[in-house]
């Protein structure tokens, strides 16, 4: 950004007319910047006419006024300046005329950008432009904030770019590193007891499973080449590979993946156990095969053991305590460096068993919180990749990177502790669920991308039942009212409802504090970091209810038994029906498949009409890439990719 691009900045005239004096929390509104901070010591004055034009760019049918300067900020305003719930400040000046400069005097927190208009932009020297979030939803907000997200990247491609001579790419380099960034770390490398489905990406390069996964969700053969049922599914076969090695040098054999299951079972913290307790014996068939003897039919089980449950740590390290540091395992990769809050490093192991699936010689994770800074870092070239938010998306593709996304089996939710508070009640449950406009959120928070849905599990899913839909709980919010009022809760309620210390997750707060306080149900924030959550909402089962996203698993039945039924952490509380207990039971039993579709989809159907969830959507897994990579591909497991067979190719030219 330079020397062609003034410094003095116009406003943007876009689709519609100013904003129309209605109450931001009527119309709802944009927020451009999670954590910006612009302090601007001038004021444009009312009686001054609008800055300086200075170039204009073609964007779709528009054009649209940019500039450039070292650093930007963004603001748009309102005839009034309205004053959130949330922890945000700010103080928005506007003046009357149109045609007039408008700027903050003082920006903290949030910058807050009118809807139902392509809305005037001003950018001043002082301030960086972070992302763009969404704001409070109560109406369809349309272009406009589709146009402000395209904007915001046809600004620095329009002031950024060199030649604009596309580069060009060759063969893959096998001596190459790829560095990849994420939002959330990893809890620790001990696969067994490590607590989140997010730590797979941080594990994955370390550690095969028995069962590998294809990126639609279908099991298929990891360091078990086969598998199989017995009769009534009374056990379930393995058969290894032959002249695999740990990282350590030593053999996996049948008695190592016996150890490694008996230590997922029992060892002291294991976030597996339950997942495994259909296990009741291990039988060595030889070396190379075991059978699993079950005290149920588990149609769950190979899927369960492509998850954290069936990798397998060599047996030496088992009571090392560098174990949750230092991951020693016998994936494509050695794990070699780890530094706390930072990064990860791994190096190719030269013996591993397929010698495709490490593409690169060194691969490095690294975690970077902030969505802004990580896309910039893709921008730069710091970064192969990184994971997006859905406001990221256009911005991606006008920076030139490639982006590949995917709706899958993760979800954003209220998750309730529906023994606190009065989420015992199912009508209660239900009145939250009517009270909410799911597409709104979509449209807004993801410029349409992701799924509106009120079911865990994505549309065309096989766990996803057809007779309820996506919509099963339609805005209602008169609806939403008689049911408390049939509660007797007429008057409505408060209660405490922990949200992430993530910027997304902030205007998510507004947006869905403001939909159920207008049927009288009052939203209390607690911020908390993520790990905190874990151990205060799911743990001490202290708070009523966080807005969380739901990681998803391999399984369905792993999602319905862990959510839905007790005795699991991710349900506080242990609260179920028998109903549902009942049903997914019979899901997790059912080991033809077409019958267990059918199972699966009438456990779905009972935890939807008990409202058990309060599901707002199925945000896309999104990713942006350098041009230069090469085999990444999305799976329905979200937010987890694995880097097999991804490679960074040579640049030739350009």
């Amino acid at each position: 950004m330079g020397s062609p691009c003034s410094p003095h900045i116009p406003p943007i005239h876009g689709c519609g007319r100013g904003y129309a004096g209605k109450s931001i929390r009527s119309a709802g509104a944009v927020a451009l910047g999670p954590g910006a901070v612009a302090r601007l010591p001038w004021r444009a004055p009312c009686g001054r006419t609008a800055c300086d034009p200075i170039r204009s760019r073609r964007i779709g049918r528009r054009t649209v006024k940019y500039a450039c300067a070292p650093e930007l900020s963004r603001a748009l305003s309102f005839p009034a300046s309205p004053r959130p719930r949330f922890a945000h400040r700010w103080d928005m000046r506007a003046c009357e005329s149109p045609t007039q400069c408008i700027t903050p005097t003082r920006i903290r927190g949030t910058i807050l950008i009118a809807p139902r208009a392509c809305p005037r932009i001003v950018s001043r020297p002082g301030a960086r432009v972070v992302g763009a979030y969404v704001y409070g939803i109560d109406r369809w907000i349309g272009c406009y904030i589709r146009l402000l997200g395209m904007l915001m990247l046809s600004m620095l491609v329009a002031c950024g770019s060199g030649s604009g001579v596309a580069p060009v790419y060759g063969e893959a380099d096998p001596e190459a590193t790829l560095r990849f960034a994420f939002a959330s770390g990893v809890t620790r490398f001990d696969p067994h007891r490590a607590t989140s489905s997010y730590d797979n990406t941080w594990l994955f390069p370390v550690y095969d499973r028995l069962v590998h996964m294809d990126p639609d969700g279908q099991p298929i053969p990891g360091l078990a080449a086969a598998w199989d049922y017995g009769p009534q599914g009374t056990w379930l076969d393995l058969e290894l590979r032959p002249d695999v090695r740990f990282h350590d040098g030593s053999q996996l054999d049948a008695q190592a993946v016996r150890a490694n299951l008996e230590r997922a079972k029992t060892v002291r913290g294991s976030a597996v156990a339950s997942e495994l307790a259909s296990i009741a014996a291990i039988e060595i068939l030889d070396d190379l095969r075991l059978r699993l003897h079950l005290e149920w039919p588990d149609a769950a089980l190979p899927l369960i053991l492509s998850d954290r449950a069936g990798m397998m740590v060599a047996p030496a390290a088992f009571d090392d305590p560098r174990l949750d540091r230092r991951g020693v395992g016998t994936g494509p990769w050695r794990h070699v460096e780890f530094r706390m809050g930072n990064r990860s490093v791994y190096e190719r192991f030269e013996h591993h068993w397929d010698p495709e699936a490490a593409g690169v010689r060194r691969l490095e994770l690294r975690l970077i919180p902030d969505e802004s800074t990580r896309l910039n870092a893709v921008r730069s070239g710091q970064l192969d990749g990184t994971n997006l938010a859905s406001l990221q998306i256009d911005q991606a593709r006008l920076a030139g990177l490639e982006v590949v996304s995917r709706v899958g089996v993760e979800f954003l939710h209220i998750h309730l502790n529906r023994t606190a508070s009065h989420f015992g009640d199912r009508r209660v449950r239900q009145a939250m669920n009517h009270a909410l406009r799911r597409q709104a959120i979509v449209d807004a928070l993801g410029l349409g991308h992701g799924q509106a849905n009120v079911q865990p599990f994505p549309e065309g899913y096989v766990a996803f039942d057809p007779e309820s839909g996506r919509h099963h709980y339609d805005y209602d919010p008169e609806r939403a009212r008689s049911l408390l009022a049939e509660a007797g809760v007429a008057d409505g309620f408060e209660f405490e409802l922990i949200v992430p210390n993530i910027s997304s997750y902030l205007p998510l707060f507004e947006a869905v504090a403001d939909q159920l306080s207008k049927v009288g149900i009052r939203a209390r924030p607690r911020v908390l970091e993520g790990a905190q959550i874990s151990e205060r909402f799911f743990g001490a089962t202290e708070s009523d209810a966080a807005l969380v996203q739901w990681g998803g698993r391999p399984d369905p039945s792993q999602t319905i038994d862990l959510m839905f039924t007790p005795g699991a952490l991710p349900n506080p509380g242990s609260h179920t029906t028998p109903e549902v207990q009942r049903l997914a039971k019979a899901a997790r039993r059912e080991i033809d498949p077409e019958q267990r579709k059918v199972a699966l989809q009438a456990v779905t159907r009972a935890v939807t009409e008990e409202a058990l969830g309060l599901v707002l959507s199925l945000p896309p897994a999104t990713f942006a890439l350098q041009p230069a990579v090469a085999g990444f591909e999305t799976w329905i497991s979200g937010n987890k990719p694995e880097f097999r067979g991804v490679v960074v190719r040579r640049r030739e030219s350009g």
